[in-house]
């Protein structure tokens, strides 16, 4: 076998210091465009960390067992929303702050807000049983006006139109749909 020594040593190929800069530029460029993407892509949490609380937050975050249930009257049954598919946008959805229209904010209930009866709102319970990391959280969310609040009733803000419609989509879509779990299922 022959070394080929010409491929590695042409005489013509030379490494000039205009090329090491283009290197260098190129290289430094692409770290800062690394660290703008992540820093543009986080979720900004100062405003809804303020209004909803740190527990709430870390809850929204890491919370194991996700359901919907109806509020008060309502006549749908309770859906299992853990381990769902999509439920980091609905997450992502609740926890940005430039989703929300902060002055409307307002210290009346979700149902009161929104001027619709209680029944019409839907529950959000987030759990997290196995790692304790937070109490039981429940959010009354209004679909039909956009309203947010905590289920105690004290506080509520409202959601932008266009977060809104999408909540309403993805809530509705996973409170009709049938629960197909071993626990759920009928000797038929």
């Amino acid at each position: 076998m022959t070394d080929h020594a010409d491929k590695y040593n042409d005489p013509r190929a030379k490494i000039t210091g205009r090329g090491i800069l283009m290197g260098v530029f190129v290289a430094v460029l692409g770290v800062a465009g690394a660290f703008g993407s992540i820093y543009l892509r986080r979720t900004q949490l100062e405003k809804t960390t303020n209004f909803f609380g740190p527990n709430t937050i870390t809850a929204l975050q890491l919370s194991d067992h996700l359901s919907m249930r109806p509020a008060a009257g309502a006549a749908w049954q309770p859906v299992e929303l853990t381990a769902t598919p999509g439920l980091g946008h609905l997450r992502k959805a609740l926890l940005e702050e430039t989703h929300y229209d902060w002055d409307s904010a307002t210290d009346q209930s979700v149902s009161v807000a929104g001027g619709v009866p209680a029944e019409q709102c839907v529950r959000l319970r987030f759990e997290d049983p196995t790692g304790k990391r937070v109490p039981t959280i429940e959010l009354d969310l209004d679909l039909s006006g956009g309203w947010i609040g905590p289920a105690d009733g004290t506080k509520c803000v409202r959601v932008l139109p266009r977060v809104q419609g999408a909540l309403k989509f993805q809530l509705e879509l996973l409170r009709n749909v049938k629960q197909n779990s071993y626990d759920l299922r009928s000797d038929e």
